[in-house]
C-alpha cells in the first residue's frame, strides 16, 4: 500500500502527461469532431445500384437515341407454301387458277422459290390459266417473268389472253415485249373494227415509243382506216413529238373538217394541244365559241366530249380562261359530264383543281365520279395511277 501522498503524487504526474500529449498534438486535436450524418431513408421499391464496371460497358454495343425499333422478319406460310406447289405441279385448271390467286399471300422470297413451277405454268395449253399467269406477272414485286409476257402477246388465237397480257405490259414495260407489240401493230387490218389495236397502240404510247410514227401517219390519212383508230393514233402521236411540219398540217385539216367523226376532230383537238402547236389555238378558240353559242341544251350536249378536248387543247396550249368552263362541267347535273370533266382534269393535271377533286373524292353523289376524283389526286400529286381511257358510254 502507497502512502496516501505517495498516490496523490502519482495521478497529478497522469494529468501532466495527458496535457502535453495533447498540447503536442496541435489545434487538430482539439477541433470538435462533425455529428454523423444519418442515413437517407431508401425508397422502398428502389433497388440498390450496382457500380457499373468499365469492362462490361465497353462491351455493350452503343445504342443511338433515335434507333429504329428491330424490323419484324417476315412471316412465313411453309404449309400455304407447300400446297400452292404441289397444286402449280398436279392440280387441274381451276386448281392451278386458284393456286395463282393465293399467291398474294405468300411474301416475294416465298413467291419467288416457285419460280420452277410458275415458269412451267407459262407454257401451259389452258388459255384461262395462261390469262391467270399474266394477271399475277403484272402485279409481281419481281421482274424474273416479265419475258414471258412477250410470248403472251404474240398468241393470236387468245383475245382475253392479250388484253390480260396489255394490263400486265403497261405496269412491267418488259423491253423484250416491244418489238412484238410493234410486230402486232404492224399486222393489223386498221380498216376492221376491232378491240387489239386502240389497246396495242395505247400500250405503244406508254411504252413512249416513236418509231412507229410514219407508219401509223399513213393509217391516219388512209380512207379506208376504222374511225376509232384514227382517234387512237392522233392520242399516240401526241406523245411522239416534235412534228414534222406535214403532221401539224395534216391534224389541223382533221380538225376543222366538219364532215369527220367528232371523235377524231375531239382527238386531234386535244393532240394539237398536246403537241404544243400553237397556230392552231385561234381555230380552236372559234370552235369553242360557236359550241358556247349554242341554244338547245340536246345540241350541246351532244358536243360534250368534243366540247371537253377543245377546252383541254387550249388549256395545254396556256389559255387558262377556259379552265372555268371546265369546272363548271365537273359540276354539272349529268353524271356522265361529271365523270369525263374530272377524268380530263386529272390528265391535264391542273394545280387549281386540288379543292374541287378533294370535295368530289368525298361527297360526290356518284360513285364514279369519286373514283375518277381519286385518280385525278393521284396523278395531281405525280404518284402512279392507271392511264385508262374513259370508253363511249
Amino acid at each position: 500500500m502507497l502512502p496516501r501522498g505517495a498516490k496523490a503524487a502519482l495521478k497529478l504526474v497522469g494529468c501532466l502527461f495527458v496535457v502535453t500529449q495533447v498540447a503536442a498534438q496541435g489545434p487538430r486535436a482539439v477541433a470538435p469532431a462533425k455529428p454523423a450524418a444519418a442515413p437517407a431513408a431508401k425508397p422502398a421499391t428502389a433497388p440498390t445500384a450496382k457500380p457499373a464496371s468499365p469492362a462490361a460497358d465497353a462491351a455493350k454495343p452503343a445504342t443511338p437515341a433515335n434507333s429504329p425499333a428491330k424490323t419484324e422478319p417476315p412471316k412465313t406460310h411453309p404449309e400455304l407454301l407447300g400446297r400452292i406447289r404441289e397444286a402449280l405441279k398436279f392440280g387441274n385448271s381451276q386448281q392451278v387458277r386458284d393456286a395463282l390467286n393465293t399467291l398474294g399471300k405468300l411474301s416475294e422470297g416465298e413467291q419467288k422459290s416457285l419460280l420452277p413451277e410458275l415458269k412451267k405454268t407459262c407454257q401451259s395449253a389452258d388459255p384461262l390459266v395462261l390469262r391467270k399467269m399474266a394477271e399475277f406477272i403484272g402485279h409481281a414485286p419481281f421482274k424474273d417473268l416479265d419475258d414471258e409476257l412477250a410470248r403472251f402477246l404474240g398468241d393470236k388465237n387468245n383475245d382475253q389472253l392479250f388484253f390480260s397480257t396489255v394490263g400486265a405490259l403497261a405496269k412491267k414495260k418488259p423491253a423484250a415485249a416491244l418489238p412484238v407489240l410493234i410486230q402486232e401493230i404492224k399486222e393489223q387490218d386498221f380498216s376492221k373494227p376491232g378491240n387489239r389495236i386502240p389497246d396495242a397502240v395505247h400500250l405503244l404510247h406508254i411504252y413512249k415509243d416513236s418509231s412507229l410514227q410514219p407508219f401509223l401517219l399513213e393509217k391516219l390519212q388512209a380512207a379506208d382506216t376504222y374511225a376509232d383508230y384514227r382517234s387512237g393514233i392522233l392520242k399516240y402521236l401526241a406523245e411522239t413529238t416534235p412534228w414534222p411540219e406535214n403532221l401539224k398540217a395534216q391534224v389541223l385539216k382533221l380538225f376543222q373538217d366538219e364532215a369527220e367523226p367528232l371523235t377524231v376532230r375531239g382527238s386531234a383537238a386535244y393532240a394539237l394541244g398536246k403537241a404544243q402547236i400553237s397556230e392552231a389555238k385561234p381555230k380552236l378558240k372559234e370552235a369553242l365559241t360557236k359550241i358556247e353559242a349554242m341554244k338547245s341544251s340536246d345540241e350541246k350536249k351532244r358536243y360534250t366530249r368534243f366540247r371537253m378536248q377543245v377546252i383541254s387543247g387550249l388549256i395545254l396550249l396556256k389559255d387558262n380562261e377556259v379552265k372555268e368552263i371546265l369546272f363548271a362541267m365537273a359540276r354539272d347535273d349529268d353524271e356522265i359530264i361529271r365523270v369525263r370533266a374530272v377524268h380530263q382534269i386529272g390528265l391535264l393535271k391542273i394545280p387549281d383543281a386540288r379543292e374541287l377533286l378533294e370535295y368530289k373524292a368525298k361527297f360526290d353523289p356518284s360513285v364514279k365520279v369519286q373514283k375518277e376524283a381519286k385518280k385525278a389526286i393521284h396523278l395531281l400529286e405525280d404518284k402512279k395511277a392507271v392511264e385508262e381511257p374513259i370508253r363511249e358510254q
